[in-house]
Order: structure tokens, then C-alpha cells, then sequence
């Protein structure tokens, strides 16, 4: 993502550390700073089982830190 422009939240490798300043939203600034990780994740994954001819199907809710960032943007934009 970062090659178009769009680190993600969180990538060491990729994501520049900018300073964050958000005077309209401390909120999120907050939230930005402390998310300690990639800002990833997989609602669902399907795939073939590696010995039994089945499929494999896994649901993962979105993690609570996610959703903190998320509720964060969303508040920053309105």
C-alpha cells in the first residue's frame, strides 16, 4: 500500500513515522500514536486443509483497538 501512496497504520517498515498533529481531534491523534501494530486485519479466510479434501472457513471479528481507530477517523472526518 505504501508504494501508492497509502501506508498502513502501524507498518515500521513502510509507514513513516510523521509527527502527528491533529488539532481538531486530539482523539485521534491519540489513537494513531498508541496503535502498536499493522493496522490489518481479516474479517474471514477460506482454504483448501492441507490433508483433508474439505475447506476450511475462519470469521474473526474486528479487534477492539481497531475499532478505536476506526470510530477515531470516522469522528476526524465529520
Amino acid at each position: 500500500m505504501a508504494h501508492i501512496g497509502h501506508p498502513l497504520v502501524g507498518d515500521p517498515v513502510y509507514g513513516k513515522r510523521q509527527p502527528v498533529n491533529f488539532p481538531e481531534s486530539p482523539t485521534l491523534a491519540t489513537v494513531l500514536l498508541g496503535f502498536g501494530r499493522q493496522a490489518l486485519h481479516a474479517a474471514s479466510l477460506q482454504l483448501a486443509h492441507p490433508c483433508r479434501d474439505e475447506e476450511l472457513s475462519v470469521q474473526a471479528p474486528l479487534p477492539a483497538d481497531m475499532q478505536a481507530l476506526i470510530s477515531a477517523l470516522d469522528d476526524a472526518v465529520k
